[in-house]
């Protein structure tokens, strides 16, 4: 599974992403770990693993699998197959997280800007050693026409950070509220060099529709949701309150139209529509982008076999393979007596799995009455196309209901050639400008005459 473990390789002892990091500028009381990090990727890049792998302090934890095989054929070789030659060290940036310090060496490959995070424990030594893209690389300035205005918006304890985006022109305009997928996800929706979110909202704006997008609240409130009681969390508390709180929130700006919003849900927001739909009178319309039928527990499997198969399935992989098959296990057997602990249950707590354990997505949309567009990536192994079909065996037969589907098109809706694969999420792209377009056309087909 090393297409897998490449890009969070941190040995379950630390996960870093580049939104949760705090970033500063390397001083004096880091610069020896900087040397230390920046000394190690030179190494690598040299092919001297063997230099790299035992001339350095590794914690307990990594000297059970850091050895020059492991860092030239599970690290390094797999970023130049994704990212070409590797071309030169440009910087470092210095960060914490979760009581660790991180070293992020920037480096220049062929087809991609990437950060090699070296991270250390308290006592200087390497614990653990990711990538994540350059987040500098892949920023970019607002297009023209198109005006961003901060927000804040939910109950006073999850108030919730955000962005409406509209065309620059002063006016009223239809407005998408847009629902994340899975995880403590930013209001771009960031995986890796991709920004989905920003991508829809930049292009509506440039069609004439604004959209709002915000900040989860497990993105938000990660550490207090963490000391929270663990059965008060299902996806009403991660998803659903929120958009309800976003739409009429949304009704209250002077720059949208309040007869005209939409809702779209992306990945687990797109499985959740027809639940939020229930919920509220006030959204004209309704967009699944990539929305499963198939319960979560069955794709978490389904993924975790599909990135196995990348590489060949190793003994390590079939054993993983074993490990999340028993825990797809105990989540179908919970009842609300199981006293089955969150560490078996793929990390979430009972109460989250009871309350999508008898939700049939597609079933359950019948009941819309609303405009409802799905669009549907076939390269997207995370959901995969067959999904739109079992939506199609619903709702095919309701005049409301509009299918499109993309052949070139992953998870994100970004175009890609091939089998789709983990590490494409590290090199920066978009969402692909007909996706855009096709949504902008139906929502001005679907919206209310001003």
């Amino acid at each position: 599974m090393k297409k897998f473990l490449l890009g969070f390789l941190l040995l379950g002892l630390l996960t870093v992403t580049s939104c949760s990091q705090k970033q500063n500028t390397p001083s004096p009381n880091n610069e020896a770990i900087e040397n230390i990090a920046v000394n190690l990727v030179t190494d690598m890049s040299k092919g001297e693993f063997n230099k790299a792998a035992n001339e350095y302090s590794y914690t307990a934890e990594m000297k059970k699998v850091i050895s020059a095989q492991f860092l030239q054929e599970q690290i390094w070789e797999p970023l130049t197959n994704a990212y070409g030659a590797f071309q030169a060290i440009t910087g470092t940036t210095a960060s914490q997280a979760q009581g660790y310090d991180i070293i992020s060496v920037k480096t220049n490959f062929a087809k991609a800007k990437l950060n090699l995070n070296i991270v250390f424990d308290e006592n200087k030594v390497i614990a653990g050693i990711n990538y994540t893209p350059d987040q500098e690389a892949i920023s970019e300035n607002i297009p023209s026409g198109v005006k961003e205005t901060e927000i804040k918006f939910g109950k006073k304890e999850w108030e919730l950070p955000g962005t409406l985006t509209t065309p620059e022109k002063t006016g009223k305009y239809p407005v998408v509220i847009l629902v994340h997928g899975s995880g403590p996800n930013d209001r771009d929706e960031t995986i890796l060099a991709t920004k989905p979110f920003r991508d829809l909202a930049w292009g509506l704006a440039q069609k004439g529709i604004a959209t709002l997008r915000y900040d989860k609240r497990t993105f938000v409130y990660q550490k207090k949701l963490a000391t929270a009681d663990p059965e008060d969390f299902t996806v009403e508390e991660e998803v659903i309150e929120d958009v309800l709180l976003a739409v009429d929130y949304a009704t209250t700006l002077k720059q949208v139209d309040p007869q005209n919003i939409f809702v779209l849900g992306h990945s687990l927001g797109g499985t959740l529509i027809p639940r939020i739909a229930k919920k509220t009178d006030k959204a004209v319309g309704f967009i699944i982008m990539a929305g499963a039928v198939t319960p979560l527990e069955d794709l978490i499997v389904e993924q975790i076999k599909y990135i196995s198969s990348l590489d060949g399935l190793s003994a390590n992989d079939k054993q993983t393979i074993a490990t999340y098959e028993k825990m797809r296990t105990n989540v179908k057997q919970l009842t609300p007596n199981s006293q089955t602990k969150p560490a078996d249950l793929f990390g979430t707590p009972a109460a989250y799995w009871l309350d999508l354990k008898n939700y049939q997505p597609a079933k359950v949309a019948r009941n819309i009455k609303k405009p409802l567009l799905l669009l549907q990536g076939e390269r997207d192994y995370q959901v995969p196309p067959r999904e739109l079909q079992l939506w199609k065996n619903e709702l095919a037969n309701k005049k409301n209901v509009q299918f499109i589907s993309y052949p070139n098109l992953n998870h994100l809706f970004v175009k890609g050639e091939g089998k789709s694969t983990p590490q494409e999420y590290s090199l920066v792209g978009y969402v692909e400008k007909k996706v855009i377009e096709d949504i902008a056309n139906w929502i001005k087909q679907n919206h209310n005459p001003s």
